[in-house]
């Protein structure tokens, strides 16, 4: 989609699988089936879309995938499947790991920085040289000092080599102009999500506050949340102004409904956007 100089595009790192049950949380499995069909594991297939904004000479990415940095065993947990990775997809879209200015990390979690880094001679380095990547502080410290519940969620070698391409932000911060990167918490304490206003028009991509469409339900809240009623809470509010501002808005982990518009604030109604 191209809107006043600003193109804005997904990409994708493949799909992966997680259970179904952690991925709704309190809500019952025969409500949450009506949206993912489970197979025999209970796992639910979800996708990676990641947003592309070319603004001028400045290409942003918004989240990055799973990456090339797993083990069999991360491989059979998680049971990635993709045609082409993250860098494949970017390359048919004219973009080179070269080309990318800005990276927005929505937080450290290791579904979605898996292409902050990748092996290059056997060494460990940053996978886009020229890209500042942007993260909550608060981030970086969830990742240094994790505990038992929280460690399996992460990939070191992610960030590995990447300490000075970052930029560590406090709070919320426009970092390109229309492009305001806002701390949401819930997911984790210091995710943040990408608003992006063009005109009239708000573009949003939610991260894990809201991961696909079957979340829109400020009550249907990941197991995986740390602090669910923040998330909660942050979804009504900003879903309100969703629907009163006709946002956009972006799903990550939604392998057929990546894009759409809130129709109806009450009864929370998606209408779906072709993108």
């Amino acid at each position: 989609m191209k809107i006043d100089g600003l193109e804005l595009s997904l990409a994708s790192d493949g799909v992966f699988k997680l259970d179904g049950g952690a991925m709704f949380g309190i809500v019952p499995k025969p409500v949450w089936e009506k949206y993912f069909s489970p197979d025999v594991k209970n796992k639910i297939t979800l996708g990676t879309n990641v947003l592309v904004i070319r603004a001028g000479k400045n290409v942003a990415l918004v989240d990055l995938g799973i990456g090339d940095k797993f083990d069999k065993r991360l491989f059979d947990i998680y049971e990635i499947s993709r045609e082409r990775n993250l860098l494949e997809d970017l390359r048919a879209k004219g973009i080179e790991r070269t080309d990318v200015t800005h990276v927005f990390i929505t937080h450290g979690h290791l579904d979605h920085t898996g292409w902050a880094t990748t092996y290059h001679h056997e060494k460990i380095e940053p996978t886009f040289p020229m890209a500042k990547y942007y993260m909550q502080e608060e981030t970086l410290k969830e990742i240094k000092e994790p505990n038992q519940k929280t460690k399996p969620n992460y990939n070191y070698l992610n960030f590995e080599n990447l300490s000075e391409h970052l930029e560590l932000l406090n709070g919320d911060e426009e970092v390109l102009p229309g492009i305001r990167l806002v701390k949401s918490g819930g997911h984790t304490k210091g995710h943040q999500i990408v608003e992006v206003r063009v005109g009239n028009n708000t573009f949003v991509y939610f991260g894990d506050l809201i991961p696909t469409s079957a979340h829109i339900k400020p009550a249907y809240v990941m197991a995986y949340d740390l602090y669910p009623m923040d998330t909660f809470y942050k979804k009504r509010e900003i879903l309100e102004k969703a629907y009163e501002e006709s946002w956009t808005i972006f799903f990550e982990h939604d392998p057929t409904t990546p894009v759409a518009k809130l129709s109806d604030v009450e009864n929370y109604t998606l209408k779906k956007i072709s993108f």
